[in-house]
């Protein structure tokens, strides 16, 4: 027999309604039911890479050499209003 704990949490009426219907369906109990898609759930997730501020980052593309050229120009004209 294996430990378990008990959860109190609050869900949407209808959503139990499906889950009670699926544990109906499956032959298990609502407890059962909720454990093990849960279980399937959080099997299949896999962790994101993130950065240390948990933000995803996308791989771009680089700047051209013009657009290099504008950045470079913004950055100069901001330290002379300084």
């Amino acid at each position: 027999m294996t430990d378990t704990v008990s959860l109190t949490l609050k869900i949407d009426p209808a959503l139990k309604e499906t889950l009670k219907n699926l544990a109906q369906e499956n032959q298990t109990s609502l407890s059962q039911e909720v454990s093990q898609l849960l279980q399937l759930s959080l099997a299949g997730q896999q962790k994101p890479e993130v950065d240390n501020q948990s933000v995803s980052e996308e791989a771009d593309e680089q700047l051209s050499a013009s657009e290099l050229k504008q950045v470079r120009a913004l950055l100069k004209k901001s330290k002379k209003k300084k």
